[in-house]
């Protein structure tokens, strides 16, 4: 089950970017379209650095499959953004992973519904997984985040996400893993650089200020996010494509680390853990930690 332990592990890396996200599109680059554009370019640098690993030309139908893949990816990175930049991280990423499994397992019920198919065991993983994710990552339900207008972003960045996941999946199914990776991250960089032709956009990016604070967190953070993002895709490189809902519906492991990071910052800060962990939420994490434990379980025994 290595591919598991790559999905635990790709988690553990995203809790980690999961504190900085909100922290740079609120404060240090306040539009998602710059914030989107850095993502990709250092995508795009990353790409580059892979070529020595041995890269060879695939086919044209391939390489329009990875870059089709890494644009649609930077894509739903970017609605993902303007979601968290126009309303709250604790609400919009939740209702992205908690969409994200669905979706993701629609689209491959119907391009693999027959030898790929989920068995018993692994759907009833799933469900506890996909529970389980919903009720950690959400604080508190209310009823007026359930709209339409609210679920609008998070909407179309889990559709947009689950279809990347699609694609990269049946991309690795063609060529190699590095170089489906270098393919996607060349699709994304791509895409990208179509914001210069926006006046704009190219406007905001060359004016933004690349302070000392930026310069040294922004590309730490998205080095362990990018870390993250490679573990996440050899998981998905490693399993049967009917299994790649299952890597999306762990989701729910990147909140309990996320927990324990709030748990040893409020060491520091006692009131983090004392607003945030009382009364029925704390129930509630307790309950969905239980879930998500027994859905790895399954999937590791």
């Amino acid at each position: 089950m290595s591919w598991l332990f790559f999905t635990i592990l790709a988690y553990f890396l995203l809790a980690i970017i999961s504190l900085s996200d909100r922290y740079f599109l609120v404060g240090l680059i306040p539009n998602p379209k710059v914030y989107t554009f850095n993502i990709g370019i250092l995508g795009l640098l990353v790409g580059f650095l892979i070529i020595p690993l041995g890269l060879h030309i695939p086919e044209i139908n391939i390489i329009l499959l990875g870059l089709g893949a890494g644009l649609v990816r930077i894509i739903a990175v970017f609605f993902l953004n303007k979601g968290i930049f126009q309303s709250e991280a604790s609400r919009v990423v939740p209702a992205v992973g908690g969409l994200l499994p669905i979706f993701s397992f629609l689209i491959f019920l119907i391009f693999f519904p027959k030898t790929e198919i989920l068995n018993l065991s692994q759907i009833i993983a799933f469900l506890l997984l996909l529970i389980g994710s919903v009720l950690i990552s959400f604080e508190i339900f209310q009823k007026k985040f359930f709209k339409i207008k609210n679920l609008t972003y998070p909407i179309i960045a889990a559709l947009l996400f689950a279809l990347t996941f699609f694609l990269i999946k049946t991309l690795f199914l063609k060529t190699e893993f590095f170089n489906g990776l270098f393919l996607m991250l060349l699709g994304g960089g791509l895409g990208v650089l179509s914001f210069l032709f926006f006046p704009q956009v190219r406007k905001d990016i060359f004016s933004q200020k690349i302070s000392k604070k930026i310069s040294i967190l922004f590309p730490l953070a998205e080095t362990i996010g990018g870390l993250g993002v490679l573990s996440q895709y050899y998981a998905v490189f490693l399993v049967r494509p009917g299994q790649v809902p299952l890597i999306n519906a762990l989701e729910g492991t990147r909140y309990i680390f996320l927990l324990l990071f709030i748990y040893f910052i409020s060491r520091w800060r006692p009131s983090l853990l004392k607003e945030k962990m009382k009364g029925k939420i704390l129930f509630q994490k307790i309950f969905a930690t239980l879930l998500i434990i027994v859905g790895l379980a399954i999937l590791a025994f």
